[in-house]
């Protein structure tokens, strides 16, 4: 009898989530709960300085604009002058515009200057924390990283308009704002203990990108699809504040919290999905589940709020991190800076061009005209995504 050979050790999974990735979220929490609190900015608009659904769509086109115009600044800087630098552009900026929005007393140039500064400071800032998360995590978990990131993220969308809406209510909204300026504060203060990923981890990530699951798959396909969906998103979050409240609602932060709520459980849950059956086809379907819920939004029906957000937030809660891995996963491992920049400036451009078109189409049309368009515009997105593949030899 041949003498037994010993067991060849299996190689244990790799161990990611690290103190520092700990950090990295926690960081993002606390730049979350302070830009978290303009997701009220509509209600403020309409309640305060009585701005009517052109106008909100003006205002949230210039935030959108701003964003986009902020994506070449970060697309040459990100990989060159590094994460954390940004990141404290972006939570110095949160502390800017929360100073600027005290000083507001009516519609004007400051108004829509403030809310370019409210999407500026998001495409710095999450691009920074997500590009520096992505160095940090395995290539097979970056759908999963970027979920965790955006669903810490998405917690604060909950935590500040539950926190906030009462606030404003019972003490006025300059002390909403004055939490802005402390929330913006810290995160700068915070972001001066992270720390960049180290080089063989970069390199390990490069070698790991020649073996792409999604060669195949156009970029051009995945950033015009990103830019209808984002384009579904402003609708939702941009204009479902003002048709509640011309509904009779008095409250809209029940929507947020079921947003917030079920986006954060798919993304702790289901984050891993993409990294398993395939990105590309599975945020095509989701993105299906983006038109039902917008074809229920049609015939909206204030008192179940909540209801609409759960929906919403399941549906983006995957799509988003989903998306956001098969652009990382397309482009080369050495410039994921740049394809982060990308992904979000798409995301950016969809939500201008929505916010201008869906502002001008409810003044014409009213609020269920917007819905029922963007129902159709989700489901151009889905198929885009499950048809545009690039040719290869």
């Amino acid at each position: 009898m041949l003498p037994s050979l010993p067991a060849t050790p299996t190689a244990l999974p790799e161990r990611w989530v690290t103190r520092h990735v700990v950090l990295i979220l926690v960081v993002q929490v606390v730049f979350g709960f302070a830009w978290s609190l303009y997701l009220l900015t509509p209600k403020f608009l309409t309640t305060v300085l009585h701005a009517g659904p052109e106008t909100i769509g003006l205002i949230s086109a210039a935030g959108g604009l701003a964003g986009l115009l902020t994506v070449p600044f970060a697309a040459r800087g990100l990989d060159r002058l590094g994460r954390k630098f940004f990141f404290r552009i972006g939570a110095g900026l949160i502390v800017f515009l929360s100073i600027g929005f005290m000083q507001v007393r009516a519609i004007g140039p400051l108004v829509f200057l403030l809310q370019g500064c409210v999407a500026a400071a998001f495409v710095l800032a999450f691009n920074a924390t997500a590009a520096l998360l992505a160095d940090h995590a395995p290539p097979a978990k970056l759908g999963q990283a970027i979920g965790w990131l955006g669903g810490a993220n998405v917690l604060m969308n909950a935590v500040s308009t539950m926190l906030a809406e009462p606030l404003a209510m019972r003490y006025g909204w300059n002390a909403v704002f004055e939490l802005g300026a402390l929330g913006g504060s810290a995160a700068f203060v915070l972001s001066f203990a992270l720390r960049d990923a180290p080089a063989a981890r970069l390199e390990a990530a490069r070698q790991t990108a020649m073996s792409s699951t999604s060669a195949g798959t156009s970029l051009l396909a995945v950033l015009v699809s990103t830019m209808l969906i984002s384009s579904v998103f402003i609708a939702m979050f941009g204009f479902i504040q003002p048709y509640a409240l011309g509904l009779g609602a008095r409250e809209v932060r029940g929507f947020f919290l079921g947003f917030s709520t079920s986006a954060v459980a798919c993304r702790l849950l289901l984050g891993g999905l993409g990294d398993r059956l395939g990105r590309r086809m599975l945020s095509a379907w989701i993105i299906v589940g983006y038109a039902l819920v917008t074809l229920v939004t049609v015939r909206l029906q204030p008192q179940f709020l909540m209801l609409y957000g759960l929906g919403f937030g399941a549906a983006h809660g995957l799509v988003y991190p989903t998306m956001n891995a098969l652009v990382l996963e397309v482009v080369p491992a050495s410039r994921r800076g740049l394809g982060m920049v990308l992904y979000n400036g798409a995301f950016n451009a969809g939500t201008t061009l929505g916010a201008l078109g869906w502002g001008l189409l409810a003044a014409q049309y009213g609020y269920p005209s917007v819905y029922a368009v963007a129902t159709v515009t989700a489901l151009v997105s889905a198929a885009i995504l499950m048809f545009g593949r690039r040719a290869t030899a």
